[in-house]
């Protein structure tokens, strides 16, 4: 499997991007917006915020040992700009965080590949969102982010229940809630899957995932998120055998 090149070394790609520039800067004056990392008036995301999006891909892992490649830590206006893409319905930011999407999932196929892990087809499927968030938001965010970013998204998992919020939870209270969440939605028997998520935290949800595609046959060879949340003594390297699979409840 290949990803959409991001085109930042295409000359012509860069003419485009100028003159796109060009259009978002006229259109702030007839529509004035703010950006959503950082507030200022200007464009939908400024430029300064914009560079905080650009992909460094770290690897982690979650409690049940699923290597997770994150494209970017998850605080300042990384964090601000997700919680905007999700929660204030700013469908405007699907394109940059899209990309710092693809440099996590091009690092995991990479390395699976390298390992000889992965064989084609390689499918790609995003965490399934609740009804009663879809509801709310009217659109699944990390379907509208693969949409953005020019990938399918396998559809292979559905929601079976409805589980409380996260936040206030740590990283046992997380997996307790989350599990039965999910269910494949048909036989999995011979495929190879990288889950893909907003931000990785304790990794519960991902585990869910992962189990859910199992129980129906198929194999999970990574995952991939846009950001995950840096926690104290918590290792970014999965190499050394720590980190995210030993850490109990962030800190």
């Amino acid at each position: 499997m290949t990803f959409p090149d991001s085109g930042t070394g295409n000359p012509f790609r860069r003419f485009v991007a100028t003159g796109f520039d060009a259009v978002l800067d006229a259109w702030a004056v007839l529509m004035p917006v703010e950006c959503a990392g950082c507030q200022s008036p200007d464009r939908g995301l400024c430029r300064e915020c914009a560079r905080c999006l650009i992909a460094t891909p770290s690897v982690h892992s979650t409690p049940q040992r699923v290597r997770v490649y994150a494209g970017a830590s998850y605080e300042g206006p990384v964090r601000r700009v997700i919680l905007a893409f999700k929660n204030q319905h700013r469908t405007d930011q699907a394109r940059p965080l899209s990309e710092a999407l693809l440099s996590a999932l091009r690092r995991a196929l990479a390395d699976v590949s390298i390992e000889g892990a992965a064989r084609d087809p390689v499918e790609i499927v995003a965490v399934p969102t609740s009804t009663r968030a879809f509801r709310i938001r009217g659109y699944h965010p990390m379907s509208l982010v693969l949409r953005t970013a020019g990938i399918r998204n396998a559809r292979v998992l559905r929601a079976a229940k409805e589980t409380a919020s996260q936040k206030l939870l740590d990283a046992q209270q997380r997996a307790v809630n989350v599990h039965g969440a999910f269910v494949a939605t048909r036989w999995l028997g011979g495929s190879q899957f990288i889950i893909v998520d907003d931000v990785l935290t304790t990794g519960a949800t991902i585990d869910e995932a992962a189990r859910a595609i199992s129980a129906a046959g198929g194999t999970v060879i990574a995952a991939a998120t846009i950001g995950f949340t840096p926690r104290i003594g918590a290792s970014r390297d999965i190499a050394s055998g720590e980190g995210y699979g030993k850490e109990k409840g962030a800190k």
